[in-house]
């Protein structure tokens, strides 16, 4: 809700979240998140992680990201690692978003 303000887009998105899937011919109830490859992920991912983007650009980092891939480009690996652990712990704290290796 604080990434959209228009009432009707956050009602559609809910139901979209809601709504559960068909797979196999059998209905699944919606758990957590958004199902995997569903249309709207890509879009929901984008508006979200919106922050992490302009954490990224106010630390300086050099990156490309779609939906939920990201790369950050870095000089070395020591470096790589130090920007993993503190993007990790970003995500992780300001965004409650689990990070998967």
């Amino acid at each position: 809700q604080q990434y959209i303000d228009d009432p009707w887009t956050l009602r559609l998105i809910r139901k979209f979240l809601t709504s559960g899937v068909l797979d196999h011919g059998l209905f699944a109830k919606s758990e957590k998140g958004t199902p995997q490859g569903g249309p709207l992920s890509p879009l929901l991912a984008n508006i979200y992680l919106n922050e992490l983007d302009k954490e990224l650009t106010r630390r300086g980092h050099h990156f490309v990201r779609y939906a939920d891939d990201c790369n950050i480009y870095v000089k070395s690996q020591r470096a790589g690692e130090r920007v993993m652990r503190s993007i990790t712990q970003f995500l992780e704290k300001r965004l409650k978003v689990k990070v998967n290796p």
